[in-house]
């Protein structure tokens, strides 16, 4: 496939971005965003400004990206952890009076947790004690856990944009860190910022309270980034949405929207190798991804169980793979033990990027689970389109994901509730299998996601902006 790349006409753009391979499987979706931008831009200079690799080769989930992946220059900068300092502080005095605990180990390594700094009285001083002490720790990792890179990543940042005059400088969060040190960083050089955000930070489903004064903190610091930045992209329509609602006073055109997008340089070598054919008898679904909290796929496992229920007795059955780590209020081992012995249910440990889409190509259907979040949309969708198999979505019709595939056609969607339905769609394909029907889909939109378009967008965003 030809290369067909956006063109920055010589412009320079500093890329914020904490997460940037190698990395784990968590930090994929914020690497890969980063990845086909810079892979699709030509004619310009990229420096990308990130943390430490986090993994060694043989965890990397990226590792068959080849850095860098378009000549551009990456400076990782590491953390300043001051909650490790603190603990190398106390547990020198520690020492000192002879109550020191191995728990303490200034040589750790990892980010501690708060069970470090638990106190054991139970007295009301005690829990005022804890109290102050949870406040420390959320503190020194506001707005989140790489709180501690934004100010050498500030340092780094302004000192690349002065040495290399740089014209835009380009955030990506989540971490909502790199988000402030972009802000920083534009507001001490005078270079125009792009603020991108792949999830929202206020009004995010999934937030985990750090205390009211914190969160309102968070909250007035989205306004200061979104007000000082000179154009914000989001990744849905929804999220444009909202931003425009929460900020009425802003010019509208300051707002645009940049989907994940599919690049299929990811692709091609997937698509020489996924299977021809399939076995006849066996319907299978698979899904790749941290399911926890309300992505629960209970509704789609109790009704494989009904399915195959009927099923027995012919040669017919359906089987389910999750791939990736699984963190519910149940164990879904125990409740399901039933699927597993009969290998219709199947856990795999999360794997790196290019497995998943190999296992994800081999399926006959892959599956899409999503609670009804009004602005979010699981970058899986994307490389699902991209390998161009059938797609389930277990998803509310009226959130972001339900209407976006509603609107484009990009598969079939399917209430939590709606057991029944569910039932009927897997038993139509078992049944459609067995008949040697293929179990194929035509996504006619699928071009308006292409990262090449998207790219165009950035683009022509940063070009602007750099004649300002």
């Amino acid at each position: 496939m030809a290369e067909n790349r956006a063109d920055l006409q010589g412009r320079k753009v500093l890329f914020i971005a904490y997460f940037y391979p190698p990395t784990e499987s968590t930090g994929v979706p914020g690497s890969m965003r980063t990845v086909k931008f810079i892979r699709n831009l030509e004619n310009g200079e990229c420096h990308v400004l990130t943390a430490p690799a986090g993994v060694t080769s043989d965890q990397d989930a990226l590792a068959h990206i080849s850095l860098p992946v378009n000549g551009e220059k990456i400076h990782r900068v590491a953390s300043w952890d001051i909650f490790q300092l603190l603990l190398f502080i106390r547990g020198g005095l520690r020492r000192l009076v002879g109550t020191g605990k191995q728990a303490d180990n200034p040589q750790s390594t990892e980010t501690p947790s708060r069970s470090t700094f638990k106190s054991s009285a139970g007295s009301t001083s005690g829990s005022r004690s804890q109290k102050f002490k949870d406040f420390v720790y959320n503190l020194c990792y506001f707005p989140d856990q790489a709180g501690p890179w934004i100010i050498p990543a500030v340092l780094k940042g302004r000192k690349l944009v002065r040495q290399n005059n740089l014209d835009v400088i380009f955030a990506t969060g989540s971490p909502w860190s790199g988000l402030i040190a972009g802000y920083l960083i534009s507001k001490t050089t005078g270079k125009p910022l792009i603020v991108d955000f792949r999830d929202p930070w206020v009004n995010n489903p999934f937030h985990q309270s750090k205390g009211q004064l914190l969160d309102r903190w968070g909250a007035t610091l989205e306004e200061k980034v979104v007000n000082h930045a000179a154009a914000v992209s989001l990744n849905t329509e929804p999220l444009m949405e909202e931003f425009l609602q929460r900020y009425p006073d802003l010019d509208r055109d300051k707002f645009f929207v940049m989907p994940n997008g599919i690049d299929h340089r990811d692709f091609e070598h997937i698509r020489q190798e996924a299977p021809q054919e399939r076995d006849e008898n066996t319907l299978s679904l698979c899904h790749a991804g941290f399911l926890y909290g309300v992505r629960d796929p209970a509704p789609l496992l109790d009704a494989l169980r009904k399915v195959n229920k009927t099923l027995e007795g012919t040669d017919q059955r359906i089987v389910f793979t999750q791939i990736g780590d699984v963190s519910l209020s149940y164990d879904i081992r125990q409740t399901y033990s039933d699927l597993i012995d009969k290998g219709v249910f199947i856990l795999e440990a999360a794997k790196p990027y290019q497995a998943c889409l190999q296992l994800l190509a081999a399926a006959d259907i892959v599956v899409n689970i999503q609670s009804g979040t009004k602005t979010q949309i699981p970058s899986k969708l994307y490389d699902y389109l991209a390998i161009n198999r059938p797609i389930l979505h277990l998803t509310p019709k009226t959130g972001a994901l339900g209407r976006l595939v509603e609107k484009y056609q990009l598969g079939t969607c399917i209430e939590f509730e709606s057991t029944d339905e569910l039932e009927d769609y897997l038993s139509a394909k078992v049944t459609e299998l067995g008949r040697g029907q293929p179990i194929s889909e035509d996504y006619p939109n699928r071009n308006l996601f292409l990262i090449e378009e998207i790219s165009q967008t950035l683009a022509n965003t940063v070009t602007r902006l750099a004649k300002g």
